[in-house]
């Protein structure tokens, strides 16, 4: 009897063991770190999409995830210790906006780590030497494209203003992402016979005397694209702006929300779902970064915006052709 007795324990600790050891391989979660450059509108809107990608996909924060988010408002040493820190101590890392990835993959690099990023919000990722090739990534790296239908809106401009002949170009210098939209823009506009007049910033105290010098030099609208600087700070450029009645035709919605005029841009939100469906990818299907193509939106996912306030304060009318594409 005391045999039975002391084989029944045992096997009694080794079912609790077994039990306790199942417990815990439940609890275990994916640990996904999130690096967004700084807070305005379309990086906000990218991160909300990308979690609630996640969820809706079943990967709930907290259930069987843990999401830890970072943001250090553009500052280069916070970036850099929390992108060391995030690649360190996840699976998985999200950076928005480029000079995010970078910082990501560049810790990742230093740290010989295999964690696997994704980008989104990053407008030629090839530019940015994120990837070898939108089509073939060949990293640890791959995510979403946010170019923007930059053709597209150039030519609103001109819907909005048919007798105009110059058009005036305002981005942040320093921002990659920024030049390659204005690059694109320039030819449009030379390609429709207008003029285009470049004028670049910093950083945010500028804003203000760099459009007034635009404006000065005979400009009838101002066109900025997806930039970060500007972004967080459109006030500064759209109050000289309308002072002179000149629209700004912005690259992304929230830019138009803040204070721009119109745009035909893409949704932030729904980049911010690609990017989630993408790490889906790799957690159920086992893809890797390196044969991952770079995703974009198409031109039947971008939204027209207007902001009818501003038309109001330059006093301009929203021609038909326009106003019958508003949904």
């Amino acid at each position: 009897m005391k045999t039975f007795r002391k084989l029944g324990l045992a096997l009694s600790l080794v079912c609790a063991s077994m039990s306790l050891a199942s417990c815990s391989q439940k609890e275990e979660k994916t640990k996904i770190g999130i690096l967004q450059l700084l807070t305005h509108g379309a990086l906000d809107s990218a991160k909300e999409g990308f979690v609630d990608g996640l969820a809706s996909a079943g990967y709930v924060d907290g259930e069987n995830i843990t999401i830890t988010y970072q943001n250090p408002e553009a500052d280069e040493s916070s970036m850099s210790t929390m992108s060391r820190s995030l690649v360190r101590d996840n699976e998985f890392v999200l950076g928005i906006a480029t000079p995010a990835a970078v910082a990501l993959q560049a810790a990742a690099k230093s740290q010989n780590s295999d964690c696997k990023i994704l980008f989104t919000a990053v407008t030629d990722a090839v530019d940015a030497k994120l990837v070898a090739s939108n089509e073939a990534p060949g990293g640890n790296i791959t995510g979403t494209s946010d170019i923007n239908p930059v053709k597209e809106q150039i030519e609103l401009i001109k819907e909005l203003l048919p007798n105009a002949t110059s058009i005036g170009i305002v981005y942040t210098i320093s921002e990659t992402n920024s030049k390659v939209q204005a690059d694109l823009a320039e030819a449009q506009i030379k390609a429709m016979g207008l003029n285009a007049t470049i004028a670049t910033i910093s950083d945010a105290t500028e804003i203000t005397s760099v459009t007034r010098q635009l404006i000065s030099k005979g400009i009838d609208a101002i066109y900025i694209p997806t930039d970060n600087t500007l972004a967080s700070n459109m006030p500064a450029l759209t109050n000289v702006a309308y002072e002179s009645k000149i629209p700004v035709v912005c690259g992304e919605p929230n830019m138009v929300t803040a204070g721009g005029t119109i745009t035909l841009g893409i949704d932030y939100y729904r980049l911010g779902q690609q990017t989630a469906t993408m790490l889906v990818d790799m957690l159920k299907n086992g893809k890797t970064p390196a044969t991952m193509a770079v995703q974009t939106q198409s031109l039947a996912d971008c939204e027209l915006t207007v902001n009818e306030a501003a038309l109001t304060k330059i006093g301009l009318t929203l021609p038909s052709s326009i106003r019958d594409r508003l949904s």
